[in-house]
């Protein structure tokens, strides 16, 4: 029985990482991000790579919410034969109740889980990211930019006010963008009430990033839990994936995991950015609810 599953992330969250490590295993065919592309290539989403794929990136983006599943998955489908197809991040959360309304249930079942990542961690990630792509992804900077003016105007300009601050400097306007996106991620907890009305669509729950990346006990459990316990990770397999190392990289940072010293690092207008964005969307009741400490806060 061929089965198939939607990981979805909001990004920065390795999910580059899952999508290749999904498939590598044998009998499953796995893509990646908004471009829907194979997950064959551990550096497939480079900033070498985006930046030459920028244009094909933003259009996935757009496709995200105007394609239905059935297409997205027949697409998935040409890349060969398999027991399981599936992908990461082509989809957040939010996403899918839209494309309920737009093209009613899909002729397939779907498995989701979604992909987390402790909002510290996550904001840091982002800000190396948007280090690089405010450089060559006019679309991007147009668009966090927008999400700031937005939601937080006359707080940034009163930030730059109080710390003599350039806010329109890319190293600074990356942090506040990166935290910015929070609002984002208030979407997705918003939309997963709505995941189990949707037919064809079987919500399973959450992922941690920092357990999956170094827990080959929970890679086992996703891949059984997203084939309907059709598939298994052997010995070999995992020993192969938890060898390899990182995959992709937007912030230099020794500490992966440690989100406390992460935000100790802050600077003080830094943690002030990412508090009230954190406040204004109300997110530390549903990363709490999900296991994460916030207390250093």
């Amino acid at each position: 029985m061929t089965s198939y599953f939607i990981v979805t992330s909001h990004g920065w969250s390795a999910s580059n990482w899952l999508a290749y490590v999904l498939n590598q295993h044998q009998d499953i065919i796995c893509t990646h991000s908004a471009r829907n592309i194979l997950a064959s290539k551990k550096d497939m989403n480079s900033d070498e790579n985006l930046r030459k794929n920028i244009k094909n990136l933003h259009q996935g983006y757009l496709l995200r919410q105007n394609r239905s599943l059935d297409r997205c998955y027949d697409e998935i489908e040409k890349n060969g034969k398999a027991k399981c197809y599936g992908s990461v991040h082509v989809y957040r959360m939010r996403d899918l109740p839209v494309l309920y309304e737009k093209y009613g249930a899909p002729k397939r079942e779907y498995s989701v889980l979604n992909l987390i990542r402790h909002p510290v961690s996550l904001v840091w990630s982002g800000y190396g990211q948007f280090r690089e792509l405010f450089r060559y992804d006019l679309n991007e900077l147009y668009w966090t930019s927008g999400k700031i003016l937005k939601t937080a105007k006359d707080f940034v300009f009163d930030l730059a006010e109080e710390y003599d601050l350039y806010i329109g400097d890319l190293e600074n306007l990356a942090f506040i963008g990166a935290s910015a996106v929070l609002g984002s991620l208030r979407l997705d907890f918003d939309a997963e009430e709505k995941l189990g009305e949707l037919p064809g669509i079987y919500f399973l729950g959450h992922i941690k990033m920092e357990d999956i990346t170094v827990s080959p006990e929970t890679l086992s459990n996703v891949i059984q839990i997203l084939s309907h316990q059709e598939l298994d990770a052997d010995d070999n397999y995992l020993r192969t994936v938890y060898s390899m190392g990182i995959v992709n990289q937007h912030k230099n940072d020794p500490n992966k995991h440690n989100a406390r010293e992460k935000y100790l690092k802050f600077t003080d207008w830094q943690k002030k950015v990412f508090l009230y964005f954190m406040n204004l969307y109300d997110l530390v009741k549903p990363y709490q609810r999900l296991g994460y400490d916030l207390s250093f806060l």
